[in-house]
């Protein structure tokens, strides 16, 4: 299946690289090109135990990949969308 992980952060970059290695085939896109960059070399920009090893797997094996690009969306069987949600200043709910 091809996935789509828009939004690179912690939760992103995460699910796109664990995705990859139970053999999805995806794509993960942020508009910070610094942190697109470290991935697509497998170098996360955060510590996560272990992902740095996903992420050069994932990569080797062409089931993974990086782009500042929202078009390369295109075609993706699901989208996940993983980016910050801004919250209400007077209570816990998300400010939609």
């Amino acid at each position: 299946m091809r996935l789509s992980v828009i939004g690179c952060g912690y939760l992103g970059a995460v699910h796109a690289a664990a995705m990859a290695s139970i053999g999805h085939e995806v794509v993960g896109i942020d508009i910070d090109h610094r942190k697109i960059d470290l991935l697509a070399s497998g170098e996360a920009p955060f510590f996560e135990p272990g992902l740095n090893e996903l992420l050069a797997s994932g990569l080797a094996s062409g089931q993974l990949s990086f782009t500042t690009e929202m078009s390369e969306a295109r075609g993706a069987d699901v989208h996940f969308v993983g980016v910050g949600t801004p919250q209400q200043a007077e209570g816990d709910a998300a400010d939609l």
